[in-house]
């Protein structure tokens, strides 16, 4: 009876052990799976981050320039608007800035950029309607939404002069949002690329060396009755 509990306690362990390394294995691959979807949340909100910092940068800076044109005393308001005009021209010139538009206090629109379509390369290939905050978010007749592709940024151009509280009005940039993330994505995406194939060869060692020992465990069991038997 004893020898036939020891030929069926080797058996039973080995399917304990069996049982625990596919268990164990498939809590490692529960916890990568749920490590390399935090990372990616993560880079995903970096990017948005990134994206919003820079855009805010750029409107911020802009802001300054309005105000300083509208506190320059001009002859008449004719000779201001086309100094805005230019301005807000010159500030499309980025490529990710598709358009800019100038309100008063009231909201009412001033001026706006002349839109124009640009390549990759920033190079202008056709003048384009300037759009509305009705027409990116499809609310106008006709529009679809494009705000997937559009972003609007909108804040307040307050007077250079920090004792006056009074404001000029709004400036609104309308920013193309892959400009400034397109090659980080991919960056990032090749880098999770080869993360998980690292995690692929890092499995596929571990499965090789439990095979490995798992071999060598068995051929040492075997050989130690052979010696206690010679003994």
């Amino acid at each position: 009876m004893k020898q036939t509990e020891q030929s069926l306690y080797p058996k039973l362990s080995s399917i304990y052990n069996k049982i625990l390394q596919l268990a164990s294995a498939i809590l490692i691959i529960i916890v990568l799976m749920g490590i390399l979807q935090a990372t990616r949340n993560k880079n995903a909100d970096n990017l948005t981050a990134h994206f919003n910092y820079i855009a805010k940068q750029q409107l911020q800076q802009a802001i300054v320039g309005v105000a300083v044109i509208l506190e320059q005393s001009h002859q008449n308001k004719a000779i201001q608007e086309a100094f805005l005009q230019r301005y807000l021209d010159g500030l499309t010139q980025v490529n990710f800035v598709k358009q800019a538009h100038l309100y008063d206090a009231t909201g009412l629109l001033l001026v706006s950029s002349t839109s124009v379509e640009k390549n990759k390369q920033g190079y202008a290939l056709a003048s384009a309607n300037a759009k509305s905050i009705n027409d990116l978010y499809g609310i106008s007749p006709y529009q679809r939404n494009v705000t997937d592709t559009l972003t609007p940024f909108v804040d307040e151009i307050r007077y250079t002069d920090s004792s006056n509280h009074q404001l000029h009005g709004y400036l609104r940039f309308t920013i193309e949002q892959s400009y400034l993330t397109d090659i980080l994505a991919k960056a990032d995406q090749e880098q999770q690329d080869l993360q998980r194939l690292m995690l692929l060869l890092a499995g596929l060692v571990g499965f090789l060396l439990t095979r490995g020992l798992n071999r060598f465990s068995r051929r040492g069991y075997r050989l130690a009755p052979k010696e206690e038997n010679v003994v």
